[in-house]
């Protein structure tokens, strides 16, 4: 919790775990509702108008001192996330990579301004045509545990590069990195209120409070589709003027295996089912098999999983640590041994103790299974067997959520049919579901999000409002 640049106290505390250890890690205040609206209030009041260079500067230096700092950030994801170090040290290279996009919109962005000549259609006279970009008053971001630092960083950075004050409400189990980041901000010349953080339990109540703020313009928010739908809901009853919402939810990502392809290739983009613990919103949670290779696949996927090496997550050697928490790991082993009921069979894996879960592939796993039905948020990749393409579409239809699939193919006419019929927000041919690069839009439709985008260059734009003036000459 920083707020006025500085780490505030509380009445009630709470603790942040390490899901390995289950051991404390640290205490947080969690901060009484006045001190939410302090720091609201302050963010919201905040004048500090810096310059497209001012704002670059600080971006450039806070990518530089977490460059620095690498190693013991690492560990403080590791720590409280129970992401292994791996899986944490590539966290922080996408942070930096996200503020080296930041530093490049916060030159530019200014530049949207434009006065141009207009000619009306209706008419030959040509008034002059102002746009103006500016700022919002105030943002807030809501952020989820899976990604303590990028979340974080993929929303506030471009907030500092638009030049748009920031409140940022962190997971309450991974508050830690996003307050070690925004310390980090603070060294490298962020003006106080420019960036708050805020903390407590319970989250409701905090996120109800923050949504509801009469002065507040946009909120983004990343996490599980019932609380994005509860924002939304909050949002729409508050008597308050509309508020802009971008909404980042969750994903049941497709992985589509065809006959024609490579199946190395193949089994090894399916290894994506396991990174970040299986804790990513474009994770494989659906292998769509093509029963004609199932068996060579299947053999080949397996082997590869096998060595997967979980355990400790600070050990360097391991490959993937823990997900969240032990009642994380168990509704996971439940669905798992639901699906196996049902008619499906463990190939490997569904090995738990405490939150750390072992790599687990579940071949014929029915469509009606909630182990894929729903968001299994967690290493399980499950195998669906499909006779064609056109089974493969309809299976996928059936999924309320529409934020990214993949195919793995040699035909182009093949793939092209299938990313026109699912309509996810990003598809790729022979390559991950969750490949992304900071220049293009991220981000789903239904209940995977409302078409909103992020990605550093969509966010610094829907970090600021546009305005145009009309200068009719006379």
């Amino acid at each position: 919790m920083l707020i006025h640049n500085c780490r505030q106290t509380a009445d009630k505390m709470f603790d942040v775990l390490n899901p390995f250890t289950n051991e404390v890690v640290d205490v947080v205040p969690s901060l009484s509702p006045m001190q939410i609206n302090d720091a609201l209030e302050s963010s919201y009041c905040n004048k500090n108008r810096l310059s497209g260079y001012q704002r670059s500067t600080i971006l450039s230096k806070a990518a530089k001192l977490l460059e620095e700092q690498k190693c013991n950030v690492a560990k403080l994801i590791t720590s409280e996330s129970g992401l292994c170090i791996k899986h944490a040290m590539y966290e922080i290279d996408r942070a930096i990579n996200c503020l080296h996009f930041s530093v490049k919109q916060a030159e530019c962005i200014d530049d949207i301004d434009v006065t141009k000549q207009f000619v009306s259609n209706a008419s030959s006279q040509s008034p002059e045509l102002t746009v103006i970009s500016e700022p919002w008053d105030l943002a807030v971001g809501i952020t989820p545990f899976n990604h303590p630092l990028n979340m974080v960083v993929h929303k506030v950075a471009p907030a500092i590069a638009a030049g748009t004050s920031i409140v940022i409400k962190p997971s309450e189990k991974t508050p830690l990195t996003a307050i070690k980041f925004g310390e980090i901000l603070i060294e490298s010349g962020l003006p106080e209120n420019m960036l708050n953080i805020v903390t407590g339990v319970p989250a409701k109540a905090i996120v109800d409070q923050l949504v509801t703020y009469p002065g507040l313009d946009l909120v983004s928010f990343t996490g599980s589709v019932d609380i994005g739908k509860y924002i939304a809901e909050t949002m729409a009853n508050n008597d308050n003027q509309l508020k802009k919402y971008m909404p980042e939810l969750g994903g049941n990502a497709n992985f589509v295996v065809m006959e024609d392809c490579d199946l190395d290739l193949a089994a090894n983009i399916a290894l994506g089912a396991y990174a970040n613990s299986g804790q990513r919103c474009t994770a494989i949670r659906r292998i769509l098999l093509q029963d004609s290779v199932a068996e060579q696949f299947i053999d080949k996927f397996v082997e590869l999983v096998s060595n997967v090496k979980y355990g400790d997550p600070m050990d360097p050697s391991v490959d993937m640590g823990t997900v969240i928490s032990q009642d994380q790991a168990i509704l996971i082993e439940k669905r798992v041994n639901q699906a196996v009921a049902e008619g499906a069979s463990i190939l490997l894996g569904n090995i738990r103790d405490g939150a750390l879960l072992s790599p687990t592939v579940v071949d014929r796993v029915c469509s009606t299974s909630s182990l894929v039905a729903k968001e299994t948020f967690g290493p399980v990749a499950s195998i669906m067997r499909i006779k064609d393409l056109d089974e493969a579409i309809q299976l996928i239809r059936q999924s309320p959520f529409r934020l990214a699939g993949a195919i793995a193919t040699t035909d182009i006419n093949i793939a092209n049919q299938l990313h026109n019929a699912i309509s996810v927000g990003q598809f790729s041919l022979n390559g991950p579901p969750g490949y992304r690069t900071e220049e293009a839009p991220f981000g789903g439709f239904g209940d995977s999000g409302n078409g909103e985008k992020e990605g550093v260059v969509m966010m610094t734009r829907a970090m600021r409002r546009l305005r145009t003036f009309y200068n009719h000459k006379t």
